[in-house]
C-alpha cells in the first residue's frame, strides 16, 4: 500500500470538481473569501473523498469485472478492504465536521445527506435498477447549495432562487453524462452487473428520452442564468454569462444529436462548466 494508492481511493479529479461546484455556491452568495466559504469547499472535497473510498469498498468485486475500474486499488489488492474502510470513514467525518464548523448543523446534515444518498442509497442500487441514477443525481448536485450554505447563504431567502436553480441545473445534468458514460462502457457495466441508467427502455426510445432530459438541461441553465441576472448590476458579466449559457446550451443538445460517443461525453461535460461559468459572469459582482 503507497501514498498513490491511498490518493487513487480519494479520486481526486472529482473531489476537486466537487469542491469547485461549492466554490461556485459560495461565490454566488457573496461570501467567497470568508472562513465559513473555505471550511464548506474544502469540507465538500474531503466528503467527496470519503465517499469515493466507501463506494470503492462496496462495489471492489464488481470494479474487477471492468476494465476502467479493474486496476483500482481494492480490485487489485494493493490496499486491503479495512484499510480503504477506514479511510473513507475518516475523510467523511473531517468532511462533515468542516461543514459543521463552517456553516453548523444545517451544513452538516446536508452533508450526511449526500453520505445516505450516494453510499446508502445509489451504490447498493445501482445493480438493481437504472433508476438509481436520479438517486445519486440528488447527492451530486448538492455541493452548490453545501458552498452557498457555508458562505452565509440562506436556504431559504430572498436569493434563495438562485441557488436552488443552480442545484437543478446539475441535477439536470448528471443524467446525461452517467447515460453517456454508461452507453460508452455499456458492455462492462453488464459484465459487472450494472443496471446502465438505459436499460429498462425500449431500444426506439431512448434516443428521444435522453433528448428530452438534456432539454430540460438547457431550461434549466436558462432559468439559473435570469436568476443570476435579476440580482446583478448587468454590464459586460451579464453578456458574458449569457455567450456563455447559450454555448452551454448548444453543446449539449449537439451531444445527444445523434452521437453518443466520446465527443458528445466531452461536449456535454463541456457544457456544465461553461454553464456554471455563465451563471457567475451573470450574477457578478457578488
Amino acid at each position: 500500500m503507497t501514498a498513490a494508492d491511498l490518493l487513487a481511493l480519494a479520486r481526486p479529479g472529482v473531489s476537486l470538481a466537487v469542491g469547485g461546484a461549492a466554490l461556485c455556491g459560495a461565490l454566488l452568495a457573496g461570501g467567497g473569501a470568508g472562513p465559513g466559504a473555505a471550511l464548506a469547499v474544502a469540507g465538500a472535497v474531503l466528503l467527496c473523498a470519503g465517499c469515493s473510498a466507501l463506494n470503492q469498498v462496496q462495489e471492489r468485486q464488481r470494479d474487477a469485472r471492468m476494465a476502467r475500474t479493474a486496476d483500482r486499488p481494492l480490485p487489485c489488492g494493493r490496499v486491503a478492504p479495512g484499510a480503504a474502510l477506514g479511510l473513507g470513514l475518516g475523510l467523511c467525518a473531517g468532511g462533515l465536521g468542516l461543514f459543521a464548523l463552517g456553516g453548523g448543523a444545517a451544513l452538516a446534515g446536508l452533508g450526511l445527506g449526500v453520505l445516505a444518498l450516494y453510499n446508502g442509497l445509489y451504490t447498493p442500487l445501482k445493480p438493481r435498477t437504472g433508476a438509481a441514477l436520479l438517486v445519486g443525481a440528488l447527492a451530486g448536485a448538492l455541493p452548490p447549495l453545501c458552498g452557498w450554505l457555508g458562505a452565509g447563504g440562506e436556504a431559504w431567502g430572498a436569493r434563495a432562487p438562485l441557488i436552488w436553480a443552480v442545484t437543478v441545473m446539475v441535477y439536470l445534468w448528471q443524467v446525461p453524462h452517467f447515460w453517456l458514460l454508461a452507453w460508452r462502457r455499456r458492455a462492462e457495466y453488464q459484465r459487472a452487473g450494472f443496471a446502465p441508467p438505459f436499460a429498462a427502455l425500449p431500444a426506439r426510445s431512448r434516443g428521444p428520452v435522453l433528448a428530452l432530459w438534456t432539454a430540460a438541461y438547457c431550461v434549466g441553465i436558462g432559468l439559473a442564468l435570469a436568476l443570476a441576472l435579476g440580482g446583478a448590476a448587468g454590464g459586460a458579466g451579464a453578456a458574458g454569462g449569457l455567450a456563455a449559457a447559450g454555448l452551454a446550451a448548444g453543446l449539449a443538445l449537439a451531444a445527444v444529436v445523434p452521437a453518443r460517443g466520446a465527443r458528445a461525453l466531452a461536449a456535454v461535460n463541456g457544457s456544465m462548466l461553461l454553464a456554471l461559468a455563465g451563471t457567475l459572469l451573470a450574477a457578478w459582482p457578488f
